[in-house]
């Protein structure tokens, strides 16, 4: 092969040199006060200084959905709206923004735009574009359910692609359209009234890219996308004929399959078969693991419901082996564990991808990701007390967030466990952080989702003493819809409700020791937790009365004056008075609109009151 000359070694520069050229030429950036105002060939962007992208403008169309404060068109989520508050421009086409948790760079050419997403914390953070389904805009490709206005296409394949088509043009206009193309993990909604989401999770420490195209949409996906949004209805399914899920049946431990390529120090690997998807069987993934059983015994055991972003972890089920459980932990969104967290590698005799199903309404009912998730839990608590080592009449059940959403569905469908300690979840979900969820799915979808799948259609049957888990200012499950799902079931309930309890898994909500307490005290002869007997108000003073075993060595008044969204009320810890005889006593400052009281036993663990809404005068 001949070696390249000087003059064709030049010609190659002097393409690379015009083609950026070019690319800068495509481009132009201006900055107007604290925005950047980025314009392109087919497209319009701003950029502003919370480092969001709230509108995305293609041959003059919004593509975006955004409002001042949340949600914010493209930007970046964790626990909450990441502010990017350092923006700036490093390049012809290229600009940053950063925080001390995350930072984005975003590159824009003439029909393409492409950010990466750099994360600097130890927790999960969502890339999400949100866009407006009736704005009012067309639909076309596979996904799409009834009268859908936005197309969620190929939504739980690889791709995971998102097309949008506007629906409104000056006359003589053609149509544009966005792809969001690459780097996406989800597709989800409706989300509120009518928001539809592509989300790109990014890990702990991790870099992700992800691409939205825009350009003319061709006549083939005009064609189709008009088809798609004017074709009919699909009649919704019918409620079920007796109990939702046949107890008798998932009672009976499932055919187990080996689970090569997965491996995990001091727990086994399994699969295990689930109930039909779409009319194929399914396998679900599974973590089992013991603590040391001398010959002859048996020992407790525990069912562990992971929550959104999570699958199986082994952890977890370690976590219980070492307290003396058997554990057993199941994937409940047809993935396995590989991949990253929110990014989970899909399994293809997996069952409906989650989280509460919101897409998949107008399926048939044993098509949905709630049925198949309760059937999941219920036919791992099955296999579990079926071995030899595990006493079946010991065995508890925990769950985090959809997790607990989980857990508290399951007190009420499976009365063979001993216990349940929902972790942030609880039923009544049109009046919690996911409210916009529900209602956007319209009345009839929205009435029947709470009918079937919220846990305030069961929570009323559970028989067994519930533990509720949980933060005063939980961004999901709020405290309103808390307290209306604890006071639900006619069995024993212990709340603890910590102020700002961070919302996660790991530590966070696996961790908490008032569960191995609560677990202990019930499946092994342990202490219990202190135990609320009675609790009052007389104008400005509160009072409880409580029963412990353990010493309880400290007391607070946690109240606020804030109303308007729980996540966002102030909460401030006052001090409380013990009597030494069983009662705490505090004065309200003034002003307050919410309160409890926490009592901290020598193992600092927390029990809670219930929370009262007051009206008090200055």
């Amino acid at each position: 092969m001949k070696s390249q000359t000087p003059s064709c070694l030049m010609f190659a520069v002097l393409a690379i040199i015009s083609a950026s050229m070019c690319l800068a030429a495509d481009v132009s950036i201006q900055r107007d006060g604290d925005i950047y105002q980025v314009k392109a060939v087919h497209y319009a962007a701003t950029v502003e200084p919370d480092g969001c992208m709230p509108h995305l403008l293609v041959e003059g169309q919004e593509f975006f959905s955004s409002s001042p404060s949340f949600p914010r068109g493209a930007y970046l989520y964790q626990n909450g709206l990441l502010k990017l508050s350092s923006v700036e421009q490093v390049g012809d086409n290229v600009l940053t923004a950063k925080c001390d948790k995350a930072s984005i760079q975003y590159e824009f050419t003439a029909d393409e735009i492409a950010w990466t997403t750099t994360n600097l914390s130890d927790q999960a953070v969502l890339c999400l574009i949100v866009a407006d389904s009736q704005s009012p805009i067309r639909c076309g490709g596979e996904g799409c359910a009834g009268r859908a206005q936005l197309v969620v296409a190929d939504s739980q394949s690889p791709k995971r692609r998102l097309w949008l088509f506007p629906g409104r043009h000056p006359p003589g206009s053609k149509e544009s359209r966005i792809c969001a193309s690459r780097g996406g993990t989800k597709v989800w909604g409706p989300w509120g009234q009518s928001l539809q989401v592509w989300e790109a999770s990014v890990g702990a420490k991790e870099t992700r890219k992800i691409v939205i195209q825009t350009n003319r949409a061709t006549e083939d996906e005009v064609t189709k996308a008009e088809a798609v949004a004017s074709s009919p209805p699909p009649p919704p399914p019918t409620d079920p004929v007796g109990p939702m899920w046949n107890l008798k049946k998932l009672s009976k431990p499932p055919v187990t399959f080996p689970a090569e390529g997965f491996e995990a120090e001091g727990v086994k690997a399994l699969f295990f078969a689930g109930p039909p998807f779409q009319g194929r069987p399914t396998r679900v993934f599974a973590w089992l693991g013991f603590p040391k059983v001398e010959p002859g015994k048996k020992v407790p055991g525990m069912v562990l419901v992971h929550g959104g972003g999570g699958t199986a972890f082994a952890n977890w089920v370690r976590l219980w082996n070492e307290r003396g459980y058997a554990a057993i932990a199941m994937d409940t969104c047809g993935c396995v564990p590989k991949g990253t967290y929110g990014n989970w590698d899909r399994h293809g005799d997996g069952g409906p991808p989650g989280w509460g199903g919101w897409g998949q309404t107008d399926w048939p009912r044993e098509d949905q990701w709630t049925y198949h998730a309760v059937a999941d839990a219920i036919l791992a608590h099955s296999l579990l007390r079926s071995l030899p080592e595990v006493d079946a009449d010991r065995i508890g059940l925990t769950g985090i967030s959809w997790g607990g959403y989980l857990t508290s569905i399951l007190a009420g469908v499976d009365p063979r466990f001993k216990f349940a300690a929902p972790v942030y979840g609880c039923g009544f979900t049109n009046e919690h952080g996911f409210a916009g969820s529900v209602a956007g799915l319209g009345k009839e979808r929205g009435d029947r989702w709470m009918r079937w799948w919220d846990p305030s259609s069961y929570l009323g049957n559970a028989s067994m003493p519930i533990l509720w888990v949980t933060g005063s200012n939980d961004f999901a499950y709020t405290m309103n819809a808390l307290q209306k799902s604890y006071r639900l079931p006619k069995s024993p309930r212990t709340l603890c409700l910590r102020l700002r309890m961070p919302h996660g898994h790991g530590p966070a909500g696996e961790g908490p020791k008032e569960i191995q307490v609560f677990a202990d005290s019930l499946l092994k002869g342990g202490d219990p937790l202190p135990r609320i007997t009675g609790q009052g108000r007389e104008n400005n003073q509160v009072w409880a009365t409580y029963e412990s075993k353990v010493a309880v060595t400290k007391a607070e008044l946690n109240c606020t004056k804030d109303t308007g969204k729980w996540q966002d009320r102030k909460w401030e810890a006052a001090p409380a008075q013990l009597d030494g005889k069983g009662k705490v006593t505090a004065t309200l400052p003034e002003n307050i609109s919410v309160c409890y009281i926490n009592l901290f036993d020598e193992r600092d663990c927390v029990v809670s009151t219930e929370h009262e809404e007051v009206a008090l005068q200055k």
